[in-house]
């Protein structure tokens, strides 16, 4: 049984590592990983969830394809030649290698939500689709982030999907009844898991209103 301290260690240690190798990762990690995704709470334990396994090269080839055109087309010259000095240049580099590479993760996994509206919109304005209930879906993403790290798998939170859903829809045969929520490519990791640099709490919490 992992103990508190375990905890800690991999909660201050997890980061988007978005540089996979190319190794296989067993069924049997997946299915480890995503029943402790499971095991999030949900509203009204409605636990909307569901998942697409994509571990197939032609169907991570498609989602590959375009989840590169639609991060270079929606942040353009922005990707061009960054500044690798600088913490923010080393991300962009490590975005766009991600981009380039999708297709070659061992597993890209889609965690999608049950559409459901939220309370705060009236029965006349519910026009169209239902978003997925992000407020039950994320918690459930955070433990499958979480039990990677513990695994020793890489993995990073995507959300560029949302440039070309419904073709993922058509060609992974998605009900429109669900919603995607994020899309996390998943393998053993090049890089090292380590410290991440975080602004100090300080600078971000207030007690009892906002205040300096």
């Amino acid at each position: 049984m992992t103990n508190k301290s375990d905890i800690f260690e991999i909660i201050y240690s997890l980061r988007s590592m978005r540089r996979l190798k190319k190794d296989p990762v067993p069924i049997e990690m997946i299915e480890k990983i995503l029943d402790a995704g499971i095991q999030a709470p949900s509203g009204i334990n409605s636990q909307p969830w569901a998942f697409v396994v994509i571990t197939d090269p032609e169907k991570k080839k498609f989602f590959g394809e375009r989840y590169d055109f639609w991060l270079k087309n929606r942040f353009g010259d922005g990707l061009l030649e960054p500044d690798t000095s600088t913490k923010y240049g080393r991300t962009i580099r490590s975005a766009l290698y991600l981009s380039e590479h999708m297709h070659e993760a061992p597993v890209i996994l889609m965690v999608l939500g049950k559409r459901d509206w939220p309370f705060n919109v009236k029965e006349q304005d519910r026009v169209g689709k239902a978003p997925p209930s992000y407020g039950s879906i994320y918690p459930c993403v955070q433990n499958i982030l979480l039990a990677a790290r513990a695994l020793g798998l890489g993995a990073s939170l995507t959300t560029m999907h949302q440039m070309f859903e419904d073709e993922i829809h058509e060609y992974y045969k998605i009900p429109t009844d669900h919603g995607l929520v994020a899309t996390i490519p998943i393998g053993f990791p090049s890089g090292k898991f380590g410290p991440v640099s975080r602004e100090p709490l300080e600078t971000k919490i207030h007690f009892e209103e906002w205040s300096n």
